[in-house]
């Protein structure tokens, strides 16, 4: 079911914010055969079609009211990527995670953490979320930096099959006292 209070169709500052549908299926499996992409996403996506990223994250949407956002940079129409807020599981404990995955062209100017600051303010104010997690590795120096312009605390890392994890925090005392 889709909430009210997580908007599925959003512009933040240029990029239009959509809900993933079957439109986005080419530039989505673009996006999976790009290796400028694929590096800050722990590798190649072979085995992972761009069919199946859609259905999941269409089916976030339904079981959870809110989920990942797919992007189109609103000047030229191209494909920007996505981001938002989406379930997780780390180590075993549930929460939420703010993740993004940006165009290459559309880094280092600002537009991740205008995502995450819609996505973070969505969350915790009518979502009512107590925290909010990022993941990243620590080569990503890109997402380090967001996570830290966001408020993101460090809490631990986290070793997956891909490698060493770092695991960021946001409570909501925090967002509420910034």
């Amino acid at each position: 079911m889709l909430s009210r209070l997580y908007p599925t169709i959003l512009d933040i500052d240029g990029l239009l914010a959509d809900v993933p549908h079957d439109g986005y299926a080419d530039a989505v499996a673009a996006t999976f055969a790009d290796p400028a992409m694929v590096a800050t996403l722990g590798g190649a996506r072979l085995g992972e079609g761009a069919a199946g990223f859609i259905a999941r994250a269409r089916a976030h949407w339904r079981e959870a009211g809110f989920g990942l956002w797919f992007l189109r940079d609103m000047r030229d129409g191209g494909f920007a990527g996505w981001g938002g807020l989406r379930r997780c599981e780390l180590a075993g404990d549930r929460g939420v995670e703010f993740a993004y995955a940006l165009s290459p062209r559309l880094r280092c100017k600002g537009n991740a953490v205008r995502l995450g600051q819609a996505a973070l303010q969505l969350g915790f104010e009518r979502l009512a979320l107590r925290e909010i997690v990022a993941v990243t590795t620590a080569e990503n120096q890109h997402a380090l930096g967001v996570t830290e312009r966001l408020g993101f605390e460090y809490v631990r890392s986290l070793d997956r099959p891909s490698g060493r994890h770092l695991v960021y925090s946001r409570t909501a005392a925090a967002h509420a006292a910034a």
